[in-house]
């Protein structure tokens, strides 16, 4: 059995809104094993992004525990936390607007590595080896977010949640701003980068087929709890709940 790398136990989450409570996570449990990749899938809504921003810190669990190499990261503040993300990069829906358009795409690359006291130099050339590994001459180091496509933009994205060396990425729902071609390409990408870096991932998405393709193992959503598990084939080809199979029908 390989090793559980992440863990979540009894997540919830609640947004306050004045007197009006909404809570986006209920109760969610699932363990992440080194190498692996677990798909959560869910309607718009069902809480799967709220799950990301709860381990990367982003929000605050209202409930629960996170565990990263059996190191409870529930409450991390700090250097903790930056150690966290040491291990644990996202990457993002809508690639453009997570690089600052004032700066290049070397630059945001690159920010994490200059934050860690690496020269410049030094910076350029890990950035420059960085684009190559995710398909990208290194040239494209010194243009901008607006320079460059989509699909371009979210490779350098990827670049830049790899330059610390983590061990696990969450992909929140990285290819749906991508047209079909684009979204194959980034892809398989990823799917080269599980096998020769050894993630693992977390990966977002409300697109089944990608999910069959690249997943070990899905969770489904509904209204912020969990109602199914297994792997991408049991789950597409023998759902057991009524809202599975919705789901499966509404994209055959």
């Amino acid at each position: 059995m390989s090793e559980i790398i992440l863990q979540a136990e009894n997540l919830k989450k609640v947004f306050v809104s004045g007197k009006k409570e909404f809570t986006a996570v209920d109760d969610v449990s699932f363990e992440l094993e080194q190498g692996e990749c677990l798909g959560i899938v869910g309607e718009s809504g069902s809480g799967k992004s709220t799950i990301a921003q709860m381990i990367t810190h982003l929000e605050p669990a209202t409930e629960g525990r996170i565990f990263l190499k059996e190191q409870d990261i529930t409450h991390a503040r700090g250097k903790a936390l930056r150690d966290i993300y040491q291990d644990i990069q996202m990457v993002f829906q809508m690639p453009m607007e997570s690089f600052d358009p004032r700066c290049t795409l070397g630059d945001g690359i690159g920010e994490s590595l200059r934050n860690m006291g690496i020269s410049r130099v030094e910076t350029r050339k890990r950035v420059e080896n960085l684009l190559e590994k995710c398909g990208m001459e290194k040239e494209y180091a010194d243009r901008y977010p607006h320079q460059v496509s989509g699909g371009q933009c979210q490779r350098a994205a990827i670049a830049r949640a790899l330059a610390v060396g983590p061990e696990i990425l969450i992909c929140d729902e990285a290819t749906s701003a991508l047209d079909v071609t684009v979204q194959k390409q980034i892809l398989e990408l990823l799917k080269e980068l599980k096998e020769k870096e050894e993630l693992s991932f977390l990966f977002i998405c409300h697109d089944l087929a990608l999910v069959q393709e690249f997943c070990d193992r899905v969770l489904v959503l509904y209204q912020g709890k969990v109602v199914e598990c297994g792997t991408p084939d049991e789950i597409i080809n023998h759902p057991k709940m009524d809202y599975t199979k919705k789901l499966v029908e509404s994209v055959l």
